[in-house]
């Protein structure tokens, strides 16, 4: 029986950790970064080993921000329940990209969940130190090409294409596998929770960004960018790992990529039980 804390759409915001002096631009004016919920979509059946785990605890490890982690969907036995905020929220779909819709459009009614937040998943990890405007800048792999897919996420990216063309919008393709930051009001215009292609599955991050990005976004490359580096092997050349990982920020694992060395990997880079463990 999980012991972690459920909210409830009426749920009061919990209280922020102090404050860090973090200083970003916005709107042509310094700000400090803000306090922000970091929602996780977590599904238990689907999990590979403890990624969810090794995520949080790399947050706790790396976020050089004031935050507060909510995972939407299964609770695990270990979560504290003050530092981590549990929200039930059942699968309803096998298609990942609906699942993930249904619990992204969820999240919009949970007064609890800060106007910006940040979503992310539970195989992305923080690897370095890393502030708000590492993870607020607008990221693109190029542009959505569904011929290099197969499967649902071709299908998705297929009405994703088509959606932004009947539109008039960019084809690129946000889909990095990096935290990204979410405003709640933007999203409830950008995408109704009844439009037929989104009951059938569509990118939602390229759709979003798509429409209300207006900043010139960094396209990645993990040669050669200062942000990911995603793991598709099972066994991959560990020195060669650690010496990409000196200058990235993220961490991501592709399901081909999460295996016996990524797991041992992670647990030694975050041996130490974080604030949202009991």
């Amino acid at each position: 029986m999980a012991t972690s804390k459920k909210t409830t759409k009426e749920s009061p915001a919990p209280l922020p950790a102090a404050p860090v002096q973090d200083l970003t631009v916005s709107e042509g004016k310094a700000t400090e970064s803000p306090h922000l919920s970091v929602v996780i979509p977590y599904c238990k059946a689907m999990a590979q080993g403890n990624e969810l785990l090794f995520a949080i605890r790399s947050w706790y490890t790396f976020a050089r921000f004031s935050f507060h982690i909510f995972v939407i969907g299964d609770p695990e036995d270990w979560m504290d329940g003050e530092n981590v905020t549990w929200i039930d929220c059942p699968r309803v779909s096998d298609i990942p990209s609906v699942d993930t819709l249904h619990k992204l459009h969820e999240i919009l009614t949970y007064t609890a969940v800060t106007e910006q937040f940040i979503w992310t998943n539970d195989d992305i990890y923080l690897m370095n130190p890393v502030s708000y405007p590492h993870i607020v800048l607008p990221k693109v792999l190029g542009t959505l090409n569904p011929a290099a897919y197969n499967g649902h996420y071709r299908a998705a990216m297929e009405r994703t294409v088509e959606m932004l063309t009947e539109a008039g919008l960019p084809l690129l393709n946000y889909g990095t596998h990096t935290p990204v930051v979410f405003t709640k009001s933007k999203l409830k215009a950008v995408l109704p929770a009844d439009d037929p292609k989104a009951e059938t599955g569509v990118l939602f991050t390229s759709i979003y960004f798509n429409t209300v990005n207006t900043a010139h976004p960094a396209r990645l490359d993990w040669k050669t960018d200062p942000f990911l580096l995603p793991v598709v092997s099972k066994a991959p050349d560990e020195k060669y790992v650690n010496e990409l990982l000196r200058n990235k920020v993220f961490l991501n694992n592709a399901d081909s990529g999460y295996s016996p060395w990524l797991e041992s990997f992670l647990a030694r880079r975050f041996p130490e039980k974080c604030p949202a463990e009991l």
